[in-house]
Parts: structure tokens; sequence; C-alpha cells
């Protein structure tokens, strides 16, 4: 398997995409809400979390609030879990994330497309090279190896979410949920 699978348990609307997309317009100028990570083959990549390793960014939230109503709103969303995050992508501009494999396989990563530059832009997992679409989802196990890259001259914007992975039973997110809860 490639660990990637295009289904996402919320199909999202217009409705919902233009929101989305008009709350991080908003909020995109706000550069101390925002975590920036250089890379080594240069280039950046900027986070916005609502949620970070299972706890609610509450400050970021409120300039989201349509945008988190809908990530909260999903049954499979890993809330209050370390292994949940929910978050604005941005890769800057002729960036490269190098491979890298996520901590669990308790989950899948869905990364929705908000705004993709036309061009060489895109995700590799296990080996298997996808290419993100505005209102479109890709989901993928994030313990296979995988990488982005975005080899255009604009920023590429996603939102992405962390789901029980759908081969777990209800009693085992149940387990897993105690198991990996959010000790505060």
């Amino acid at each position: 398997s490639s660990g990637i699978n295009a289904e996402w348990p919320l199909r999202p609307g217009y409705i919902r995409f233009s929101a989305i997309k008009s709350e991080v317009a908003n909020i995109i100028s706000e550069q101390e809400l925002w975590s920036v990570s250089d890379m080594q083959s240069g280039g950046s990549w900027q986070k916005l979390f609502l949620h970070n390793q299972g706890r609610k960014i509450e400050r970021n939230c409120k300039g989201m609030p349509r945008t988190t109503a809908l990530i909260e709103g999903l049954d499979t969303f890993m809330s209050g879990v370390i292994f949940g995050n929910a978050y604005i992508s941005i890769l800057n501009e002729q960036s490269v994330i190098e491979p890298h494999c996520g901590p669990t396989n308790l989950r899948v990563r869905c990364h929705m497309g908000l705004q993709i530059p036309q061009g060489d832009c895109s995700l590799t997992v296990n080996g298997k090279q996808e290419h993100w679409a505005n209102q479109e989802c890709i989901m993928f196990d994030d313990s296979f190896l995988h990488s982005s890259s975005n080899n255009t001259d604009s920023q590429r914007i996603v939102l992405i979410v962390d789901l029980w992975h759908p081969n777990l039973t209800i009693a085992e997110i149940k387990i897993f949920g105690e198991l990996f809860a959010v000790r505060h």
C-alpha cells in the first residue's frame, strides 16, 4: 500500500472551503501566530496550529472560528490526543520538506488544498507522488516515509488534520484515546 487515500470523512463543500480560505486570508499577516521552519535546502515552512499535539490553541482558534468548528465537528478528529494536530500549512515557494515519518500509525493525516500553485508542487508518500488540488483532500498514513516540495514561485497552502486511522475499531479508539490523552 502507498499509504495514500483520497477519501475525506466530510466532503468539504464550496461554502466550507470559501469560509476556510477567508479565515486564512484574514490571519495570514499575523506573523506572531505562525511558527516558521527554515529548510536546510533553502525555503521555509509556516504553520498556524489550531490544535497542537492534542492541545487547543485558543488564540488561533478565535481567529478561525468556522474552520475550528468544522474540524472539531469531525467524529474522527484526534482531539485531546498527543498525536492530534490541526493546522494551516504554508510551504513557501522553492521549498522542500525532507523525507520523514510521523510518530504513529494510529492516525491518518488529511491535507485539504486551499491554495495550490500550478507546476511542480507535490507530496510523496512511500515513493508515490501525489499533487494537491484546491478543494480536494489527500489522506495518508504519515507513519510512511513522506516529503513535500514546492518548486514554484507561489505559496502552497493546505489545511492539515489528523484523524483516527479508519482501520481502528471504536473500542480501540477509546483505549488509545485514553492511553495517549493529553495530561494537564
